[in-house]
């Protein structure tokens, strides 16, 4: 009987320890649960949240984005608007391309070598930006990007300091005019990388590096070169002399030497006309065929399509011949960067 009672005693103690520590689990379950989500509910938000970071030698742009529903794109989203804010305050262009200021004639071949030298030239782009942190709140995605100003000072001006070096110990000398062009292009090469560069720092807002005066006499040989170039118009058909008057002084508008003596290069050349009279208007269509010679050898061939109106007849004419002057500008400005057509 005694023994019964134990055994029934034991048994309900077995029971009530089960059910204690089952009760302790469930209760050490729920403590640790609420204890995550209240440090989750805790964490403290960065303060570059509400105020962008300062610094002496850093710069700082803070970015965000809504989470729509792609975690990973608005992190992206995120990130490229802390750049743009960073870029901001620089003043300077994340990409794109730099406008550089022309002080040639818009219509001048000066021009179109200086355009298409500083179309070639790779435009600087806002580079070693960091993406120091990022937070999320709610739907919302927070980015905070740096950029350490003094260090791409630095660089930028010892990448001028280097140019300056290639420009100085340049040998600018050659035995023909094509020899020279490229050469004298070749220098502007480097000055249109330089001006970038320079437009760069000031972006940076840090001062110009100004010319040493090894640069600045290579510079003004290249320019003498150019400026100094000269062509000579030769028609393959009398009847087109006064054609050949007409695209001598088109082309001298143009900022092109035009001479009848000693030139660098002959512009020889061919135009074929066609005439329309409609309602009151003349039409005036001209086509071109332009070869480049130096010395007897042809360096460059153009072909060129132009077409003018007017209420008179030569008007609509010498407007055709204006615009195929200033279609070979650019056409010649193409042979000078390049050396062929």
């Amino acid at each position: 009987m005694a023994r019964r009672k134990f055994k029934k005693f034991k048994s309900a103690h077995a029971l009530v320890s089960k059910t204690s520590v089952a009760f302790c689990v469930s209760v050490a379950l729920l403590s640790g649960c609420k204890t995550t989500q209240n440090s989750t509910e805790n964490i403290a938000k960065p303060t570059w949240l509400t105020t962008t970071p300062t610094s002496t030698y850093l710069v700082y742009g803070v970015g965000s984005a809504k989470n729509i529903g792609d975690t990973r794109q608005a992190q992206l989203a995120a990130q490229e608007a802390a750049r743009l804010e960073l870029a901001k305050q620089l003043n300077v262009s994340i990409s794109g391309t730099t406008t550089v200021q022309q002080t040639a004639n818009e219509k001048s071949m000066q021009f179109h070598v200086d355009e298409l030298i500083s179309s070639n030239v790779p435009t600087i782009q806002l580079q070693g930006v960091k993406i120091e942190q990022e937070y999320q709140l709610n739907d919302v995605n927070y980015a905070l990007a740096s950029f350490n100003r003094t260090e791409a000072i630095m660089q930028t001006e010892l990448s001028i300091n280097a140019l300056d070096t290639q420009i100085s110990e340049f040998n600018i000398q050659g035995t023909s005019k094509s020899e020279l062009l490229k050469k004298a292009v070749k220098i502007k090469t480097f000055a249109a990388k330089r001006g970038k560069l320079n437009a760069y720092l000031h972006m940076l807002q840090s001062p110009f590096v100004n010319i040493p005066a090894k640069v600045n006499k290579q510079l003004e040989t290249s320019e003498l070169i150019l400026n100094n170039l000269s062509f000579n118009v030769v028609s393959d058909n009398m009847q087109h002399a006064k054609v050949d008057d007409l695209l001598s002084s088109a082309l001298t508008r143009n900022g092109i030497k035009v001479t009848q003596s000693n030139a660098d290069f002959d512009l020889s050349f061919r135009v074929e006309w066609q005439e329309k009279y409609q309602s009151g208007t003349y039409y005036s269509v001209a086509e071109s065929y332009m070869v480049v010679i130096e010395n007897g050898e042809e360096k460059a061939h153009f072909n060129s399509r132009v077409k003018a109106a007017s209420s008179f007849k030569d008007t609509a004419k010498s407007n055709a011949m204006t615009k195929l002057a200033e279609k070979l500008s650019t056409q010649l400005a193409k042979f000078i960067i390049s050396g062929h057509s």
